[in-house]
């Protein structure tokens, strides 16, 4: 049986807490950029509420754009194959444990 690991818990119990206007005052954005990053599937929103993973992915790409110039597209699969090579390592060190 497939257990989520901590990471998909997260996501599933932690509740959809800031309205775009609060996300966009938070990241120093507009609100319209916002909408684009939804419209993207750069974030994940429901009923125009935003979890906080999301409000501060919206950070980590304001950076990335800005420190290496990326595209908001680019940004976020910087930040998907981050998450993914993490994931990775977890899963590598888990099995190399196994093993000892």
């Amino acid at each position: 049986m497939n257990t989520p690991d901590r990471e998909s818990l997260n996501i599933i119990t932690e509740e959809y807490c800031y309205s775009y206007e609060q996300a966009a005052d938070m990241t120093a954005i507009s609100v319209t950029l916002i909408e684009r990053f939804v419209s993207l599937n750069l974030i994940e929103a429901e009923d125009a509420k935003l979890r906080e993973h999301d409000v501060a992915r919206i950070a980590q790409m304001l950076r990335l754009r800005r420190d290496l110039g990326l595209n908001w597209v680019g940004t976020g699969m910087v930040l998907d194959l981050t998450r993914e090579i993490a994931r990775l390592k977890a899963t590598l060190k888990a099995y190399e444990s196994r093993g000892q």
